[in-house]
């Protein structure tokens, strides 16, 4: 069994403007500063809570549960308004499903939005989806993965990571797994190898290679 885990945001999708949309629209509801795509891109990474945490600032933390609320309600109606796969990311799901892998989303978005993306952009391609719940699981814990390996009998030097952040340098690590990063998403190459990265990628289709090498 071989199981390959793919981050969401930055890594299978496009996910920054309708991500910086929703946060502007807890700001505007809030009366607080609005934030460009080129700020919310450094924000995300650490699920919702700590995405509006960031953008209320501790000026004015008492708002950050009202600011999540506002979040995720407008994420909700509007998460696939100006998102879109990657380039070659189809593909490249595609060739990991005749390679005999099965393909799971780990991700700390939340569930709902994750599996409604998951199930619009990639039919038939995402296994399983695994997205923050009310257990409040979120990366860089590994438990989520760890519970699926073992319900598919898969041993964990079977399983690839792959993801554009430190988070998810740091999940594969504490899942005990190699782990691709790819510098097309939310972080850079340099900002990557900084945090440990041991392989890097730049296109989808190195991600099918390295994952047959490793």
């Amino acid at each position: 069994m071989k199981l390959i885990v793919f981050d969401l945001d930055g890594t299978l999708l496009n996910t920054l403007q309708d991500l910086t949309d929703s946060v502007n629209f807890a700001m505007d509801e809030l009366g607080l500063n609005r934030y460009t795509a080129e700020q919310v891109r450094l924000m995300v990474g650490n699920g919702v809570a700590k995405l509006m945490e960031r953008a209320v600032t501790e000026a004015d933390i008492r708002l950050k549960d009202k600011a999540i609320s506002l979040q995720r309600k407008y994420y909700a109606e509007h998460n696939g308004d100006n998102t879109f796969p990657y380039a070659g990311i189809e593909d490249m799901l595609r060739s990991l499903k005749r390679l005999g892998y099965v393909i799971a989303v780990h991700t700390n978005k939340d569930q709902n939005a994750a599996q409604t993306l998951c199930s619009a952009f990639f039919d038939g391609l995402i296994d399983y989806v695994c997205g923050t719940t009310d257990d409040g699981i979120t990366k860089p814990n590994p438990e989520k993965i760890l519970r699926l390996a073992e319900s598919l009998s898969a041993e964990i030097s079977n399983v690839v990571y792959c993801g554009d952040s430190d988070v998810d340098i740091a999940t594969a690590h504490n899942l005990g797994a190699e782990c691709i990063s790819v510098t097309w998403g939310f972080r850079d190459g340099k900002f990557l190898q900084d945090c440990g990265a041991k392989h890097l990628v730049s296109a989808p289709e190195e991600v099918v290679k390295t994952a047959l090498g490793l």
